[in-house]
């Protein structure tokens, strides 16, 4: 198992946020940065926590990250469902895409496709759903997944408020959507993702 998150990473995402929740509300771009939480460490899951305790939610135009209920306390995680059947070995889903999701329907389900978390390395990686249903069916054969970071600090970091974004989109979701752009209104040219436009206006990301 991993060590515990670098308190530096940690500080980094801290700064990262209250820059970015600074300029979402001078520039209104539409996205939710959620404000800190009172989450205890978990002894099973050094640095999740204290990852997630930073924001209760972060949400753009792609994707919706929102702690796991199982890390909410000690005791949702000693109650949290397994699955001894899971090949996966019952994995904690850390956020979900949202581009699948039409945006009337996304206040009623928690996304679309998840991203994952290993609990037993902490790892976070993406698997095509359709292959995580293979493997169940299949369990002895090998399947495709992409990990995206070795912890969740490193991901969302990264991968969620750093130059790692747009190829988490491609990774995720297709190659040929981050780079899409709006073609009118008052961001005609600038990229349709609001998240990366946010990204890119607080200089993290291009």
């Amino acid at each position: 198992m991993t060590t515990p998150a670098d308190p530096g990473v940690l500080d980094q995402i801290r700064e990262k946020l209250d820059l970015l929740r600074r300029l979402d509300a001078e520039q209104g771009f539409g996205v939710v940065i959620g404000d800190p939480v009172p989450l205890e460490p978990l002894p099973d899951l050094p640095g999740v926590a204290e990852t997630y305790r930073l924001f209760d939610r972060l949400e753009g135009d792609n994707f919706r990250f929102v702690a796991p209920e199982a890390i909410r306390s000690a005791a949702a995680w000693a109650d949290r469902p397994v699955d001894p059947d899971d090949p996966m070995g019952s994995p904690l889903p850390v956020g979900y895409e949202l581009h699948s999701v039409p945006p009337k329907l996304r206040g009623d389900v928690p996304g679309g496709a998840p991203i994952y978390l290993d609990v037993s390395d902490l790892e976070i990686y993406w698997m095509d759903p359709d292959d995580y249903v293979f493997q169940y069916e299949h369990p002895d054969e090998d399947v495709e997944f992409t990990v995206l970071a070795p912890d969740i600090a490193t991901f969302v970091n990264e991968r969620v408020l750093g130059p790692g974004y747009p190829e988490l989109v491609a990774t995720v979701i297709g190659p040929a959507v981050p780079d899409r752009r709006l073609s009118s209104g008052r961001h005609a040219g600038e990229y349709a993702d609001n998240w990366r436009r946010l990204l890119v206006a607080a200089g993290l990301s291009s």
